[in-house]
């Protein structure tokens, strides 16, 4: 089938996920651009393959992912000052995950000095070069001063480069920024317009429904690693959504959709500060009302991603119920249609079921309880209910598989 085959096209799922990053901290997401910029150019300069290039802009783009742990919004100096800490959370976020390997590589060690680097590995290894890259491109966009004209400061950077040249820096990736650093375009689109993603994909360059729910795993990775309370939730939406998608006799393609829909679901929750989304207690009013922006947030970044428009939906609608009260968009129930209405019912079964910091998951016979009362308030579908209720021990179970395994990787990347 042509579509599994061309789901979607792999800039715009990038785009999508720098504008993720940007939720989180607009500083940290144009930072990665400018350092995944330098990266390619640098790379590029020394020869290296179409496959390391786009290695190396995924890896700088998400080299500093780790950071999203921090309560608080982190300035670049902030960041930079434990940048081999939140290199190492980083790459546990990323270890295990499909295709992810090498990039989780290139990420542990991108924050460490060419010294150290020739002391402990392979210098040799493509992925500690890579790494060794994005160190170099992580100090030129540290350097960048928004405030001066850019190509007055081309020459005071590259001078201080080379002064770090075989202690701090790879000096083979030095003399590619020396190589580089008379192309006055090059700076002045770092500084304004890092559109790195264009030299590295095209247009049409797409990727299979497969690989699209590959990378979305990633995606609710960056979600759920913001706060503990949150550590395995969207795992759990996920493997709930695609079940209940199999047993409601959807296509094996809408069941896929749905597992990505359910990994993105609460990407707009990056808005949301964490003493809100770790309060034990009632939300003021004012509180709620943050928490009812995300859903918002995360139809509008899901909407940007070609082919997404089902999928958006579906994440986006997940708050949204059968009676018209719930938020934000107030969908008519005739326009929610199935999809949607089974992701509502699996974010409120793994929301209920899932072990929290502060309590552990209920046991079935609550839950079963409150999802009859969402039923008879009419908040949720009652059909997708039965069928979940009937079908209980299947559904939590991999819901609970799925959970455990997240919270795993997120308590272990935290030691």
């Amino acid at each position: 089938m042509s579509q599994r085959n061309e789901f979607t096209n792999i800039r715009s799922l990038l785009e999508a996920l720098a504008k993720t990053l940007n939720l989180i901290n607009p500083e940290v997401e144009n930072h990665h651009k400018q350092t995944a910029y330098f990266s390619f150019f640098i790379a590029q300069q020394l020869g290296f393959e179409q496959e390391d290039l786009h290695r190396i802009v995924y890896s700088a783009l998400l080299h500093d992912v780790g950071s999203i742990i921090m309560e608080e919004r982190l300035s670049i100096e902030q960041i930079e000052s434990e940048a081999e800490k939140y290199a190492h959370i980083g790459a546990e976020m990323l270890k295990d995950l499909d295709d992810f390997t090498e990039i989780a590589e290139i990420i542990e060690n991108c924050q460490t000095s060419y010294q150290k680097l020739l002391i402990n590995k392979d210098i040799n290894n493509s992925n500690i070069r890579l790494a060794a890259i994005i160190h170099l491109a992580d100090f030129v966009s540290t350097c960048l001063d928004p405030d001066t004209r850019i190509l007055n400061q081309v020459k005071g950077i590259c001078d201080n480069a080379l002064k770090y040249s075989g202690t701090e820096f790879m000096p083979e990736a030095v003399e590619a920024l020396l190589q580089i650093k008379d192309n006055e375009v090059i700076w002045l689109d770092a500084m304004f317009n890092p559109s790195f993603l264009m030299f590295f994909t095209g247009e049409f360059h797409k990727i299979s429904l497969e690989r699209t729910a590959s990378l979305t795993r990633l995606m609710s990775r960056i979600i759920d690693y913001r706060s503990s309370f949150t550590a395995m939730h969207s795992a759990g939406v996920a493997a709930s959504a695609r079940i209940l998608a199999q047993l409601c006799g959807m296509s094996e393609e809408d069941c896929l959709k749905m597992e990505i829909a359910g990994n993105l679901h609460d990407i707009g929750k990056l808005v949301v500060p964490r003493s809100i989304l770790e309060k034990n207690g009632k939300l003021t009013d004012e509180e709620y009302n943050i928490i009812k922006e995300h859903p918002y947030y995360t139809r509008l970044i899901l909407m940007n991603i070609e082919n997404f428009d089902q999928i958006a939906n579906w994440a986006g609608f997940h708050h949204e119920k059968l009676n018209g009260k719930g938020y934000p968009f107030h969908i008519d129930p005739a326009s929610l249609d199935k999809g949607s209405r089974i992701m509502a019912v699996a974010d409120i079964f793994s929301a209920i079921t899932e072990d929290r910091p502060y309590r552990t998951g209920m046991p079935k016979e609550k839950v079963i309880a409150i999802l009859n009362e969402d039923v008879e308030r009419g908040d949720i579908d009652p059909e997708i209910v039965r069928i979940l209720i009937d079908n209980y021990e299947l559904v939590d179970s991999e819901r609970g598989r799925m959970s455990k395994i997240a919270g795993k990787r997120y308590y272990d990347s935290m030691k």
